[in-house]
């Protein structure tokens, strides 16, 4: 049986090791809270988050539908333009703004088959089809046909004024 000393010493390597892995994850979490430095001789190579979301943004805004499906409701593909992939966002709404991006940048309005999922180390990928795509106009309903006309509702009125036989 361990005595007294033993058991001692058995709790308080417990405790160091928990102790120290406690202190090691908040450390982790305030690392990952803060944004990666770069080397100041390296800094004049690498563009600024600000500039590439922005042009992001820009191209992004060009496509007017996406869908994750095989269809977009309301609108008819004309022709697929290519395959298109990103990876690498921090965020799944960020790959796909990228993946519009891409998209638009290929010549495309819209994505069919959007997907997105995680790929490791905190990072996110999107794929879809890129494809150009054109309104489909709606069929009129018989309410906005074809509205008569001034001389239509004269002859209503003439036709009242004619006596019938009765």
């Amino acid at each position: 049986m361990p005595s007294e000393l033993q058991w001692q010493i058995v709790v308080a390597s417990t405790v160091m090791v928990a102790s120290i892995w406690i202190l090691m994850r908040i450390r982790k979490w305030f690392r990952r809270r803060r944004p990666p430095t770069i080397h100041p001789k390296l800094q004049k190579y690498q563009p600024t988050d600000d500039d590439f979301a922005s042009k992001r943004r820009a191209e992004s805004a060009k496509i007017i539908a996406t869908s994750s499906g095989d269809v977009l409701a309301g609108y008819r593909v004309i022709r697929q333009v290519e395959a298109v992939f990103v990876d690498g966002f921090r965020r799944p709404e960020e790959a796909v703004e990228g993946l519009k991006a891409v998209a638009a940048m290929k010549g495309a309005n819209a994505v069919l088959r959007v997907r997105h999922e995680p790929i490791g180390s905190g990072r996110y990928s999107a794929s879809g089809d890129a494809v150009i795509v054109e309104s489909i106009d709606p069929p009129q309903s018989t309410d906005e046909a074809e509205i008569s006309g001034p001389e239509d509702l004269d002859d209503d009125e003439n036709d009242a004024s004619i006596p019938t036989g009765s």
